[in-house]
């Protein structure tokens, strides 16, 4: 009983710490107080409930949007090592996907220096499969993640601009 209430102490503070995220100010606030290395410690710890999981990855997500020097933070503090961990773990949980692939991608997007440590993971191929199963649901995502992390990814041409001629 108690590791249940646990854990669902935990995902209540990760909604709010989130949802606080979205705001650019509050996010670096939380960032100075030193939650980096909390919340990856916490993702290790709780990996293999993919709930929770989703809900860790969402919120490095969060956190790292637009932030080059929160990614490097995180994968600094090893979430790359748990974050394609999870990935691989619960490859049937389009949540963990969706959000390990947002994380991924904002961790690197403004920071890639880190890109071959994650490609070494074998972060590529857990992202493929992901593609291969959700590519409905949310293949832009994982194949902006792809991008980011500078693999070759072929991005479908939503609009071609053919068959209309613009007066002068």
């Amino acid at each position: 009983m108690r590791s249940r209430k646990s854990k669902i102490v935990i995902s209540i503070k990760l909604y709010i710490i989130t949802a606080l995220a979205g705001n650019d100010d509050v996010k670096r606030d939380l960032v100075k107080t030193g939650l980096v290395p909390i919340i990856v410690s916490l993702l290790r710890r709780h990996s293999g409930n993919p709930t929770t999981a989703a809900s860790m990855l969402k919120c490095i997500s969060a956190l790292s949007l637009r932030e080059a020097a929160h990614g490097r933070a995180f994968l600094e503090h090893g979430a790359a090592d748990v974050v394609v961990e999870c990935l691989a773990a619960h490859a049937d949980r389009a949540d963990v996907q969706k959000n390990g692939c947002w994380a991924v991608r904002n961790m690197v997007a403004r920071y890639r220096e880190h890109n071959a440590k994650l490609l070494e993971l074998g972060i590529e191929a857990v992202l493929q499969r992901a593609y291969d199963k959700f590519a409905d649901q949310f293949g832009f995502d994982i194949k902006s993640a792809l991008r980011d992390l500078d693999c070759d990814v072929k991005f479908d041409e939503q609009w071609k601009g053919r068959g209309v001629q613009l007066e002068q």
